[in-house]
């Protein structure tokens, strides 16, 4: 319908004087007016308010005006898309070596051709020296471009995965490899231009190889010198890239705890991941993820960092990457305990650090186990540095059997881990119920009244 109105208004105008716009035979007039001072063409087609660009009719073709509404900016409101999802790592770039780059470039660069019909020996030598010297120059630069443009800013990143890029390369260190990048690209554009510039000024066959080999040694000096830049943000790809991969949409179990308790133990047990076990503090050096099948379902298992009892502040960057996870993703939470005196961490200090845990993600799915069940005394372990003759109930009863509710497990001999293996289920089943009617309050917002 609207459509039919184009041509009918369009028709309509075409009949008219150039100096004369009737828009009272139509009804579809009210609302519209001719803007004071825009320019008028001998033929304009006027269209409702959702139109934003007048159009000439020149020769029977529709040619765009200068005359141009302002269009609100959508790229912010797209960019704010990127926020929400993960998996970014996994699409960075492919980044070659600077020495590859460097001979890759001037290999190509030498078997630049001058353009031919050039018959003066001279003019010919410029050229070709010219157009190798532009050759290398964008040889070396396009690469450098294509990495500044196509690795992400962090900004735009999953909190998630903002945080690992701090935490596992430091604050400012991947801003900083990526300006380096960007400033070695300037450098080489600027040296290539000018040399190249200086050869095509030559009016002698020596003077242009002369400028030409120049030329050739100063981008080479450069890209050698500076080229470390490159080779960083290669490291950095190869670690962002084997960060474990989160699907937001598949519930994920979080086994938290002190060092050395026996998180990784269970995370072989629980999932098809297989971390590293070691007897000594901080053996994950990082997030390692695992999967479970259980009735035919498939879930994400992740074992973190350990926490010790202390400030966040004074809390290393292993400790930070499991606060991190938990802040950050839609985790249900397996606290693990050991009370037997070997994990390193007393009792008492482990019922500090859980209790704090506890509280401040208090809206987690939560399962409290305590692991090593086996060799567990029936009298409580106490540290030289703990206070045995406490008043608090709480802790008595916690470095006895640990909180109230929780599943006693050996690794060793098997003891309580077919039923830890039905609670986590239920759990998580739990944690896909949450992650879905989440995802339906999203695509349905209540209306604002």
């Amino acid at each position: 319908m609207l459509g039919h109105w184009h041509r009918k208004c369009g028709l309509r105008l075409l009949q008219t004087s150039s100096t004369k716009i009737l828009l009272k035979t139509s009804k579809f007039s009210e609302g519209l007016y001719v803007k004071a001072g825009a320019t008028r063409y001998p033929n304009l087609c006027f269209y409702r308010n959702v139109q934003t660009v007048t159009y000439a009719i020149v020769d029977g073709s529709y040619v765009p005006s200068t005359t141009q509404t302002h269009q609100p900016d959508k790229t912010k409101e797209n960019e704010s898309t990127k926020l929400e999802s993960v998996g970014a790592f996994q699409k960075l770039p492919m980044v070659m070596p600077s020495v590859d780059i460097l001979y890759s470039a001037l290999r190509k660069a030498k078997r630049v051709p001058p353009t031919k019909g050039i018959a003066n020996i001279a003019k010919r030598e410029r050229n070709k020296g010219a157009k190798q010297l532009d050759a290398l120059m964008k040889e070396l630069a396009v690469p450098l471009r294509e990495y500044t443009e196509n690795f992400p800013k962090k900004k735009y990143l999953h909190p998630y995965e903002r945080s690992l890029i701090e935490l596992t390369l430091g604050d400012g260190n991947y801003e900083e490899v990526l300006r380096n990048v960007d400033a070695l690209r300037k450098k080489v554009v600027g040296v290539g231009k000018e040399h190249a510039s200086l050869c095509a000024k030559c009016l002698t066959k020596r003077d242009a190889l002369e400028r030409l080999n120049e030329g050739m040694e100063k981008l080479e000096e450069v890209f050698k010198c500076d080229g470390k830049a490159v080779d960083d943000l290669l490291n950095i790809a190869k670690t962002l890239r084997a960060m474990p991969v989160v699907d937001l949409e598949t519930p994920t179990l979080c086994l938290v705890g002190a060092p050395n308790v026996g998180k990784s133990s269970l995370v072989r047990e629980l999932s098809t991941g297989k971390p590293e076990i070691c007897n000594y503090p901080f053996t994950t050096r990082g997030i390692l993820m695992g999967h479970i099948a259980l009735n035919f379902q498939h879930f994400q298992v992740t074992d973190t960092p350990g926490l010790l009892k202390r400030h966040d502040e004074d809390r290393n960057n292993l400790e930070k990457l499991t606060l991190a996870v938990l802040s950050h993703l839609p985790t249900a939470i397996l606290y693990v305990h050991d009370l037997t005196g070997e994990c390193g961490t007393s009792p008492s200090d482990q019922f500090v650090i859980y209790k704090e845990i506890k509280q401040r993600f208090s809206n987690h799915l939560w399962l409290d186990v305590v692991s090593k069940c086996d060799i567990l005394q029936e009298a409580p372990v106490i540290f030289i540095t703990e206070d045995s003759d406490t008043d608090n109930v709480e802790l008595a009863r916690y470095r006895k059997m640990g909180p109230e509710g929780a599943i006693l497990v050996s690794v060793m001999d098997g003891k309580g881990l077919d039923e830890l293996k039905v609670q986590v289920h239920e759990m998580l089943v739990t944690q896909m119920d949450r992650i879905q009617n989440s995802k339906i309050d999203e695509d349905n917002p209540e209306p604002v009244t």
